[in-house]
């Protein structure tokens, strides 16, 4: 599991350290606070793990270039330079990694270009993770690898990892799915099947198979986590990295989510998640509030700006989340609708 994060210097971050559980880890603070950056800072690294192990190589100088490679990818930065933050005298930003008890500290200059310092690494195992961006795949993936493998696209690379990972065929043995849970669920709630078919994705309903293309946004991206579960590429073993799942979701299908992302964690899977939603936060924060009976592990993280760089809390419930931004909108809405009431009645 991926213990912990220390962000130095990093884009907004001043000094910020973030203590994770092993369950479900959920990232709240209005735009521009560092959320999607705290994914995919974490992703980017274990990235780079996979990438240099692959590689069969012992370089540190190698390692240190696949660093800086993937930090690039994930951010889409000119130069790896750009992502300290622009605000500090030392000019150089520190980041430090711990999974699995074992430590990943680099860093990188404002002058750096392509090329990252590797200060402590304590040679973790590779790690199988996935990131679902808030946009979804199923729409693009028809000659999205061919393209992105030929051409400089303006994706970064969550969407290209993703496109990869989508390609892969279903698991022969789907009974023997250690997700079943979860694939019977999102089955059973959004009444159809996945299929992939000459490099096309389609919905199976009762009435027959229809293109992905002719089904609302916000069913395609949870019919494409559905088939990643179904080919493997979401298993027990896996951290996922989930920005925005609310993303073009109505509230019905948000609440479907939130036990989706539940019984995931049941099944092992350490979640990370971004999100803006009232009724996600909460639903997730009622689970913890009972975990003697759902048997769950949470821990929100409210991210917040400040004059020295973004700050975060911690709690195990939103009720110990000073700074909630999304509460605060409601109770502010909850205020002009006062107004008006008084006002005009």
């Amino acid at each position: 599991m991926i213990n912990s994060i220390l962000l130095t210097d990093f884009t907004g971050f001043a000094n910020t350290r973030f203590d994770f559980t092993k369950g479900i880890n959920v990232l709240i603070g209005k735009n521009g606070t560092g959320k999607t950056h705290v994914l995919k800072c974490l992703a980017a690294t274990l990235q780079a793990r996979h990438d240099f192990l692959g590689k069969n190589s012992t370089s540190k100088e190698q390692f240190e270039y696949i660093l800086a490679e993937d930090m690039i990818f994930y951010f889409k930065p000119d130069v790896i330079g750009n992502l300290v933050n622009k605000g500090v005298p030392s000019g150089r930003a520190n980041i430090t990694v711990t999974i699995d008890g074992k430590l990943l500290q680099y860093s990188f200059s404002s002058a750096s270009k392509t090329t990252v310092k590797l200060e402590t690494d304590e040679k973790w195992n590779d790690r199988h993770f996935i990131y679902i961006p808030p946009r979804e795949m199923f729409s693009l993936f028809e000659g999205f690898i061919g393209l992105s493998s030929k051409r400089e696209i303006s994706f970064d690379q969550t969407y290209i990892n993703l496109a990869h990972a989508l390609s892969l065929p279903i698991l022969r043995e789907s009974e023997d799915n250690p997700l079943k849970p979860a694939i019977e669920l999102l089955e059973q709630e959004l009444q159809f099947k996945v299929l992939q078919m000459n490099g096309r994705f389609y919905i199976q309903t009762e009435k027959g198979n229809m293109e992905a293309h002719l089904v609302a946004e916000g069913l395609r991206k949870l019919a494409s986590i559905l088939y990643l579960i179904l080919n493997g590429e979401i298993n027990a073993d896996t951290i996922l990295f989930w920005d925005e799942p609310e993303a073009n979701l109505n509230p019905a299908l948000v609440k479907v989510v939130a036990k989706f992302i539940r019984v995931l964690q049941e099944c092992g899977l350490q979640i990370f998640v971004a999100t803006h939603d009232y009724l996600l936060t909460h639903t997730l924060s009622l689970y913890s509030e009972y975990k003697e009976h759902t048997n769950i592990s949470v821990k929100f993280f409210g991210l917040k700006k400040e004059d020295k760089g973004i700050m975060v809390e911690e709690s195990e419930t939103l009720a110990g989340i000073q700074n909630n931004p999304i509460l605060e909108e409601y109770a502010a809405f909850y205020d002009l609708e006062q107004q008006f009431i008084n006002r005009y009645e």
